[in-house]
């Protein structure tokens, strides 16, 4: 469960290191496969990055540290909150996707960041 104000890391080789959530779109907290609002509050240092700090992004929850309960009974948990960078029109603003992704994306409609993806849960 992501609430406003949440640090999330970034998944992905955008080249920014950590966001900080500031708008969740149409509900209170997000969970897995939901849409935030982002400002960007790290960079990684050795890569080349086309945003600054202080950037508005939008970004959609791939990973959280709050149980995911499945259908058969088994629960899910991450070490961290993490977020993959999109843009204005929704697609996806990294070409790789670092760590697990949940299976729970594909019944959000989100089978662009499972290609991407190496590791699926």
């Amino acid at each position: 469960m992501i609430l406003m104000l949440t640090r999330l890391d970034v998944s992905d080789n955008s080249g920014v290191k950590s966001v900080k959530s500031f708008k969740i779109y149409k509900n209170f907290f997000a969970s897995i496969g939901s849409l935030v609002y982002v400002s960007v509050k790290e960079i990684k240092t050795n890569v080349v990055c086309k945003y600054k700090k202080g950037t508005i992004l939008k970004g959609i929850v791939v990973r959280t540290r709050n149980n995911l309960n499945r259908s058969n009974g088994n629960f899910l948990s991450f070490d961290s909150n993490s977020v993959v960078l999109i843009d204005t029109k929704h697609d996806l603003i990294a070409t790789r996707i670092f760590g697990p992704l949940p299976i729970e994306l594909r019944r959000k409609g989100l089978l662009k960041l499972l290609s991407v993806g190496s590791i699926i849960i």
